[in-house]
């Protein structure tokens, strides 16, 4: 049994269009339409439409719907977006490269203690921060885009590697 989309793959959109009949055919002679059924006529095996179908066909405006909706909040960014992300995503390398190369001026005491340990552990994190912040404001700004700027913005300012710029030593 053929089913009606397996129908509609053997066909062209325009198929009945009476501008495209065959040469030698009247002008008016379009390709044979299958009849609906008459009442108390039964429709062929092909036209029935089961359940089945019927869940087909929904579950296709679903998932087209949802390819819609996909595209419509991946659209691409704009050529200043691209490059103010980029000026913004340099400024947080930049200050991490600042926070590394300050916290590299000094050693670590030898000596394993609670304040030593605690010492390391805020170094890390403060390395860390930049490219935190910034791989972070990109993954909860996805579908807020206006606030995304606001946000590295901020962080640009809150992040800035004060000891580094300063000359001080830790």
């Amino acid at each position: 049994m053929s089913d009606a989309r397996d129908d509609e793959a053997l066909g062209w959109a325009g198929d009945d269009d009476p501008t495209l009949a065959p040469e030698g055919a009247p002008a008016g002679a379009a390709a044979p339409r299958a009849r609906a059924p008459r009442r108390g006529e039964t429709a062929p095996a092909a036209a029935r439409r089961t359940v089945l179908d019927e869940a087909e066909d929904a579950e296709d405006r679903a998932a087209e719907r949802e390819l819609e909706e996909a595209e419509r909040a991946s659209a691409q960014l704009s050529s200043a977006a691209l490059i103010g992300l980029g000026v913004l995503g340099g400024v947080y390398l930049l200050y991490t490269i600042g926070w590394i190369v300050f916290f590299s001026r000094y050693e670590l005491a030898i000596d394993v203690t609670f304040g030593v340990f605690s010492d390391l552990i805020a170094r890390t994190l403060a390395i860390a921060a930049a490219p935190l912040w910034f791989v972070a404001t990109l993954l909860i700004t996805q579908r807020r885009r206006r606030y995304r700027f606001l946000w590295l913005v901020i962080g640009v300012l809150v992040l800035i590697p004060w000891p580094f710029l300063i000359g001080g030593t830790a």
